[in-house]
């Protein structure tokens, strides 16, 4: 079962999609796609009859959108149930990842620093403290 929480991935880094040959052609058949796209799938790795598409969240994002449009509009009840069904698949994919940076799980933590008070010092005729002499004073001195 897939983890709940998504892998993070840089931005243009790609995700592997595989689908059987057979899927992969009724994409190909019967989805309106971008030209980017097609050539993402006809660059996929096939071996043992299922096709490995090395693609961005974007592309897979685009291609989702297209598979799930073309299901809406088919009035074909078996092609609409196969698309729906791939449409599922590259979903499932899609969650597993997520791009940008993580977000943030713990608040960072703040420190409480009081503003500082005239250093005192204590008077020696009856232990009270008093204000240390400090530079700068605007009384004059007598």
């Amino acid at each position: 079962m897939a983890s709940s929480r998504p892998k993070y991935l840089k931005p243009g880094e790609k995700v592997a999609l595989k689908l059987s040959v057979e899927r992969l052609d009724l994409i190909v058949d019967n989805v309106l796609i971008d030209e980017h796209i097609l050539a993402v799938i006809h660059a996929a790795r096939v071996r043992d009859g299922v096709a490995t598409i090395r693609c961005t969240l974007d592309d897979l994002d685009e291609l989702a959108g297209c598979v799930s449009a073309q299901a809406k509009h088919t009035k074909d009840k078996k092609l609409r149930h196969k698309l729906d069904a791939i449409s599922d698949e590259i979903d499932r994919l899609n969650l597993t990842y997520a791009q940008d940076t993580p977000p943030i799980t713990a608040a960072p933590r703040l420190t409480l620093v009081q503003k500082s008070q005239p250093a005192r010092t204590l008077n020696s005729s009856n232990h009270e403290p008093k204000p240390a002499d400090t530079a700068g004073d605007s009384k004059p001195r007598k």
